[in-house]
């Protein structure tokens, strides 16, 4: 069942590909200055502060967040975003289509200061068997992340196509790993609300994702050619729902109050492995943002 998904996944993100790759279309700014940035324009921020993003694994190191940059450049046809570079192919006020592309995250909790960890937001190397916990409710030995083989870095490829309301915008995204690093796909679903609260703005987002079979294995599985005395594991297909709840006041033209708070959701396919030992990870910061361009 979970092979008959990854090729349904993936047969549908490569037909939209090719199905609109011959609509051509110039990017245009939805109305309101929230949700986008206009045609050949540029935008720079740096947020300065304190928070960190939560590891959910077995001697894994919290991502520390004091410096967040805030990077876009759009033309009439591409743009970059943070980590991700898009072509636009259709584009109006209520709706857009881009093929994009982007670092895979999932790295980012083995390898502390990994690309990914940086854009959008060590375990023990010595070859002792790991201690089985006692009292835990899980059954397999806790594995740490020092005592499996180096997760790969994946380049993510495919779809996105994003929805504009006057206080509101939705987005979907279809994603195929094109460097054959786990030969999978995963998905996402986002809707982000904004509202005027306090003399500044309030944001809600809520985000599902799906991860395939493919994917949780490469990074979470524990497989044969680990270590010998490590509980084995095979990944299978993961949902995982995310809220994200932020609050922004412009102090000046250039500098803001920034705060943001993101719970995500970990299933039982991501928890069941011996490299898992929380069900969630959390991300917060505050701090003061300056705007550059």
């Amino acid at each position: 069942m979970n092979r008959l998904g990854d090729l349904s996944m993936k047969l549908v993100v490569w037909l939209f590909v090719i199905f609109l790759s011959g609509c051509g279309a110039a990017w245009a700014c939805a109305t309101g200055e929230e949700t986008c940035v206009g045609a050949e324009q540029f935008q720079l921020s740096v947020a300065v502060g304190a928070g960190q993003r939560s590891n959910p694994l077995y001697d894994g190191k919290s991502f520390p967040m004091l410096i967040l940059p805030d990077f876009s450049y759009y033309t009439d046809t591409w743009f970059v975003d943070n980590g991700t570079f898009g072509y636009s192919l259709v584009q109006n006020e209520q709706f857009a289509v881009s093929l994009v592309t982007r670092l895979n995250s999932e790295k980012g909790y083995f390898q502390r200061w990994f690309a990914g960890n940086v854009i959008t937001m060590s375990g023990s190397s010595a070859l002792l068997p790991p201690a089985v916990e006692t009292g835990s409710e899980k059954t397999m030995s806790n594995v740490s992340i020092g005592h499996v083989k180096k997760r790969p870095t994946a380049l993510d490829a495919g779809l996105q196509l994003n929805w504009f309301g006057e206080q509101w915008q939705s987005r979907v995204n279809l994603w195929q790993d094109v460097n054959s690093k786990y030969n999978g796909q995963n998905a996402s679903w986002s809707w982000s609300g904004y509202w005027p609260l306090a003399g500044g703005k309030f944001d809600l987002t809520t985000t599902l994702y799906w991860k395939s079979s493919k994917l949780i294995d490469t990074y979470y599985g524990v497989g044969e050619d680990e270590l010998y005395y490590l509980e084995r594991y095979k990944g299978r297909d993961s949902w995982q729902p995310e809220l994200r709840l932020g609050w922004q006041k412009a102090l000046t033209s250039r500098w803001s109050l920034l705060t943001f708070y993101r719970y995500l959701h970990l299933d039982g396919a991501m928890t069941d492995s011996p490299l898992v030992k929380d069900d969630s990870v959390q991300t917060w910061f505050v701090g003061m943002s300056y705007r550059f361009y």
